[in-house]
């Protein structure tokens, strides 16, 4: 009885001790070491071979004569040309938590640190088609290291890169008012680029004007957007552009004048640089034409046919302002006329006139829209511009008088159908100039005493002439502001006393020349 409550006890004692003991959670176990991971893209198998160089090359999907499976990478490469690749990892540890990551590419020749996740990287290629290595290994809290780095392999197919013209950098037939475009010698053409593996990826921009022949090709640098052509010779011109990236791969060619593009203009015509007057023509609606033949007869007169240049710009300058700046700087006169209904470019041109002036060039201006006073002429000096009749109407035997030579008198021919401005210097004290530092201002043309139906106080001022003191011993050219329309498009408004040309004539034969 007693050894059978001993064998009892015993068995209690037995199973007693297995129900209810636990591991000694005081002894640690050992750091575990964490795992890195890598999220794949690629789907494609990459060959490789070897070609008659002993040189590896590469195909993707297709397996090539004797070829093999890529599967590792020794080889560095050199070369800072970039494609772009986004990569993502991760990393796990089964006793802790990651504190970052080391990552190296075949490329490298160290390991990089970071607390990052992901990355965006720029890969050297070289071919059209090249094979990269990525590697990445997670680091724990305790410092352990994964010795097994997740690894991924990565082909790079080299795209082709693209060229396009900017967006508006060649003209409208719609802003020219036909379908060629005219120009002097200076011609800027503007383009933007575009590489799937990566801007960076262009080494080499080609331009060539009327050949695509082998040999007719100029190199600029691949991170070029644009180039200034001068001195192209006077006659019908076309021109292309081409680029090539690190691989060698080429764009396709594009040209200005192209028959593709329906919406530009079809011919691109070099006008030669005739005389040292240019007279240009901002005048949009006048279709015809009639008031630029107006202004025409009147220097074919002074200097002869041969003696000036004519630049029609339509509803648009050039798109850059260098041509703009060029093509004023290769006279030393311009006759600028605007429209009499509005719409002119000369507001834009602002900053090229004042060049043009500062320069020493000499400026005409007749634009009696004139009045945009916060936007362009600033450097005018005119404190205001009003409106000398509101109702819109400035009629017929109205005088304008020459404050400089009674022989200049003007009259109005017929009605002046728009509102007419009036300038008011900006002056501290008669004689001296507020603001722009100025030589000296006159006053050329004022109003005779209003009549009846006029709105008009007093005499204001429709022609002022200023020069600059560009430095103590120099003096700019000479800019003339007009805001009286001398033709309406259809006929000449200021012929009741001689024809306005008197004006034109004294400005290029007496104030121009001094």
């Amino acid at each position: 009885m007693k050894r059978l409550i001993i064998l009892v006890i015993g068995l209690f004692a037995l199973f007693s001790c297995q129900l209810w003991e636990y591991d000694d959670l005081s002894n640690p176990v050992d750091n575990a070491i964490p795992e890195t991971y890598l999220s794949l893209i690629a789907t494609d198998t990459i060959y490789a071979n070897t070609d008659s160089l002993g040189q590896l090359t590469y195909v993707i999907g297709e397996e090539p004569d004797s070829g093999f499976v890529w599967d590792t990478l020794a080889q560095a490469f050199t070369t800072i040309t970039t494609s772009k690749q986004e990569l993502h990892w991760w990393g796990e540890d089964s006793d802790g938590t990651i504190s970052g990551y080391y990552y190296k590419w075949n490329t490298d020749s160290s390991w990089t640190y970071t607390n990052l996740e992901s990355g965006l990287f720029y890969v050297p290629i070289r071919t059209n088609l090249d094979v990269f290595s990525f590697e990445v290994k997670a680091i724990d809290e305790d410092g352990n290291l994964d010795e097994s780095p997740a690894r991924l392999t990565l082909p790079i197919q080299n795209s082709s890169p693209e060229v396009n013209f900017r967006y508006l950098s060649n003209p409208l037939i719609a802003n020219i008012h036909g379908d060629t475009s005219y120009t002097f010698g200076t011609r800027t053409f503007i383009w933007d680029v575009y590489d799937q593996d990566g801007n960076e990826t262009i080494t080499d921009i080609y331009y060539s004007i009327d050949d695509t022949c082998e040999t007719c090709w100029s190199r600029i640098d691949g991170s070029e957007s644009g180039i200034t052509l001068t001195n192209v010779e006077p006659g019908q011109h076309t021109f292309y552009v081409k680029i090539k990236d690190i691989a060698g791969a080429e764009s396709d060619i594009v040209q200005f004048p192209d028959s593709i593009n329906i919406s530009e203009a079809q011919v691109w015509t070099v006008l030669p640089v005739e005389g040292d007057i240019l007279l240009v023509d901002d005048f949009p609606q006048d279709g015809n034409n009639t008031s630029q033949i107006w202004y025409k007869s009147i220097l074919d007169s002074l200097v002869g046919s041969g003696g000036y240049s004519v630049w029609e710009i339509g509803e648009e300058l050039p798109y850059s302002s260098t041509d703009v700046n060029a093509t004023l700087s290769a006279f030393d006169n311009v006759v600028w006329f605007g429209s009499y209904t509005g719409n002119e470019t000369y507001p834009n041109a602002d900053a090229s006139l004042q060049s043009f002036v500062w320069n020493g060039g000499n400026l005409f201006m007749n634009v009696p829209q004139f009045w945009r006073r916060d936007s362009s002429f600033t450097w005018f000096p005119i404190d205001s511009v009003e409106n000398i009749n509101p109702n819109g109407r400035l009629y017929p035997d109205r005088d304008v008088t020459s404050l400089v030579d009674s022989t200049l008198d003007l009259k109005t021919s017929y009605t002046i159908a728009n509102r007419v401005k009036g300038l008011y210097p900006n002056l501290r004290e008669e004689g001296e100039l507020k603001g722009e530092a100025f030589d000296q201002i006159t006053h050329l043309y004022q109003m005779a005493d209003p009549g009846n139906g006029d709105y008009w106080e007093g005499n204001p001022i429709v022609c002022s002439m200023g020069q600059f003191e560009v430095s103590p011993v120099e003096l700019s050219g000479k800019v003339v502001m007009m805001t009286l329309p001398f033709h309406n498009g259809s006929r000449a408004v200021m012929e009741g006393n001689g024809s306005a040309s008197k004006l034109i004539q004294y400005l290029l034969e007496v104030e121009f020349i001094e």
